[in-house]
């Protein structure tokens, strides 16, 4: 029989840290939310695996090898066993690896640092609790669908290009280049007494509805509120995002969204985990297996043309403190900027060859598939067609990143997520990773 653990920690970080997810500085100033990190630890037969859910951005290799590390001493699971993932939320945790400095500011330096050291403990400690919290446990799971919250950000266009994030209503918009993945795959956990104590859940769709600078983990953090208002305050959402790399909520048949949105997003979600839950089975098979392995890719090529052409830019565009940053061409001018800059950062911080994580992770006849990076929506439905069985979930940001993983046929200058520096793997990655993924299950 499986037992298991639950635990969740808060790690909001001090006032003044920064906050990722855009091209400029952001320095948190109040809380919206309040930002955690959830672990589950499942055991069967002696085999344990380990499963975290963050309130960040990006994973960094170096810190979860440090939670990991520390996982491990407390609890013995290796380190193949532990999959430690991030919700993407834009106004979370303040690391930020895009290369934006902050030693012009010597206070916010100093406590990102200060944090970081206490980051790592607090998370690795989820998991330490959660071990010591095991106890036998039903295993069940049903996959819903939530529909009208989340869209492709790519767009076919009247002119033959496709394009990120074009303008709302446009009528030169013609299509979304792809659908988005609107399942909401629902692994619940209830104890002997068929009371619910946690879930593991997965949704594909950007966390980055609120913008500003009050830190939030964004529909994640709502869901796991109204999913305690249901099942208890002790209950604990391990959520794990799904292939959203072009995926985000912006509906551009609407003008604008509501300033809730991000609490619509998670009600709505919340209400059909509640509906699956109530369907759910339970899991036939027992015994976990875990595979984690690294895939050698090469870095992205980029054309000398594009090279100059960054260089070109930082030496005749100024830039313009304060205004606004993205793909959305609010300021071209300066989001070419910044983009430059990304292209000959990635450029000189990147080797050739980069080490690539995918992890599977297998309890009874239930998979989840650990991707790395931000992943397009193709490569989950590739992974999941390969599985074959639909009882799995594919997750996203899981390890580490190397910033988007588009499709071999969206690498276009006006798609945002596969320009040099937004994209650093090769575009055949997506596709050796999902093969990898699927590999790895079958060999078990």
């Amino acid at each position: 029989m499986f037992k298991c653990g639950f635990y969740e920690k808060e790690i909001t970080p001090p006032l003044g840290c920064g906050i990722p997810g855009y091209f400029s500085i952001r320095r948190g100033v109040d809380v919206l939310d309040r930002l955690y990190a959830r672990a589950i630890v499942i055991e069967e037969n002696a085999e344990k695996v380990a499963i975290l859910s963050i309130d960040g951005l990006h994973p960094n290799k170096q810190i979860c090898d440090n939670i990991a590390k520390r996982i491990e001493e407390y609890t013995k699971i290796p380190r193949g066993n532990i999959m430690i993932a991030f919700t993407h939320s834009h106004t979370a945790i303040p690391f930020r690896f895009e290369g934006i400095p902050f030693e012009d500011d010597k206070i916010v330096k100093d406590s990102i640092k200060g944090y970081i050291d206490v980051f790592t403990r607090l998370v690795a400690d989820c998991a330490i609790l959660a071990n010591l919290r095991m106890k036998q446990v039903k295993l069940s799971f049903a996959k819903g669908e939530v529909l009208g919250i989340s869209f492709c950000r790519d767009y076919f266009m009247k002119n033959g290009t496709p394009q990120t994030n074009p303008p709302r209503t446009s009528p030169e918009i013609i299509a979304p280049v792809t659908d988005s993945d609107k399942e909401l795959p629902v692994l619940m956990v209830k104890d002997v007494n068929d009371n619910p104590v946690g879930a593991i859940i997965s949704f594909a769709c950007h966390a980055d509805c609120i913008s500003g600078e009050k830190l939030s983990g964004d529909y994640v953090s709502i869901l796991s509120k109204e999913l305690k208002k249901v099942y208890g305050e002790e209950f604990v959402t391990i959520f794990l995002l799904g292939c959203c790399g072009d995926v985000n909520h912006f509906d551009v048949s609407k003008k604008e969204d509501d300033t809730d949105h991000y609490v619509k997003m998670g009600k709505k979600i919340a209400e059909e985990v509640v509906k699956v839950a109530s369907r759910a089975k339970v899991l036939k098979k027992v015994g976990i297996t875990a595979s984690f392995e690294y895939i050698k890719i090469s870095r992205r090529e980029v054309e000398l043309e594009k090279i100059e052409e960054a260089k070109h830019s930082i030496a005749t565009i100024k830039e313009i403190k304060g205004v606004k940053v993205s793909a959305d061409n609010t300021n071209p001018d300066q989001y070419k900027l910044a983009m430059a800059k990304r292209l000959l950062g990635f450029l000189e911080a990147t080797p050739e060859f980069l080490d690539v994580p995918v992890q599977c992770i297998q309890i009874g006849e239930f998979t989840i598939y650990g991707f790395n990076s931000e992943i397009f929506t193709e490569f989950g439905k590739l992974v999941k067609k390969g599985d074959g069985t639909g009882i799995n979930l594919v997750a996203t940001l899981c390890n580490e990143a190397f910033g988007y993983v588009p499709t071999r046929e969206m690498f276009y200058d006006t798609i945002y997520e596969s320009c040099p520096g937004s994209n650093r793997l090769h575009k055949e990655a997506g596709y050796i990773m999902a093969n990898k993924l699927i590999s790895m299950k079958n060999k078990k």
